[in-house]
């Protein structure tokens, strides 16, 4: 039976989450609300819908396809031209697909943003399937979401290597029973010593994994 991986997209695979970061709480300060340190984080593993639906409930005074057209049109411009792959991240997909492993992404950005970032950074063809948790209408914060993507490839949660660097996703994945690599990135700094005691793997960099 082929290995199966499954990855995260932004903080795993590429360099997003500056970018993420500033776009997405830009919203909050046009709005004049004041947030915490912590808030990337929490919204990371949302999806945009549910981050739209988590500002109104902070008081942003719009619906929430207004709120999640916001967010896509200050994104799609960095995911087409700025964002990259992580150092060993191509290398580590191609060796996997050469072994003949089952490659997929799931990652709480939309397609819009995705697909054309995995395109021009010149990795999409790799994987056999790219999901956005928009595809299965659930967070990466409810844990029936990893047993979805389980039961749609055709295979147990057990069989599944999943690559993430956020924590609340993480927690899921292990509670779902997925082999879990947890990924080292900036954003995800204040956590990093959870994410190293519960990761199955933890994986500073994808060159350690070439």
């Amino acid at each position: 039976m082929s290995k199966i991986c499954v990855f995260d997209l932004d903080g795993t695979l590429v360099d997003s989450m500056s970018y993420f970061g500033k776009a997405m709480t830009s919203v909050l300060d046009d709005a004049g609300i004041k947030y915490g340190d912590d808030l990337v984080n929490y919204i990371t593993p949302l999806g945009y819908e549910k981050t739209a639906e988590y500002y109104v409930e902070l008081g942003v005074e719009k619906n929430i396809d207004e709120i999640v057209s916001v967010m896509k049109e200050r994104l799609v411009y960095e995911y087409t031209n700025n964002i990259k792959l992580k150092p060993g991240v191509r290398e580590f997909l191609e060796k996997l697909h050469r072994e003949s492993a089952r490659l997929f992404v799931l990652t709480a950005s939309p397609h819009i943003v995705t697909d054309v970032c995995l395109k021009n950074n010149g990795v999409y063809d790799l994987f056999e399937k790219i999901w956005s948790v928009d595809d299965f209408g659930i967070p990466k914060t409810n844990i029936g979401l990893f047993s979805e993507v389980a039961k749609t490839i055709g295979c147990e949660c057990a069989q599944i290597n999943y690559f993430e660097d956020n924590l609340a996703a993480i927690k899921n994945a292990l509670k779902a029973g997925y082999k879990v690599y947890g990924v080292k990135d900036k954003q995800s700094e204040n956590d990093i010593n959870e994410i190293k005691n519960i990761s199955s793997i933890f994986v500073n960099t994808f060159e350690e994994l070439e």
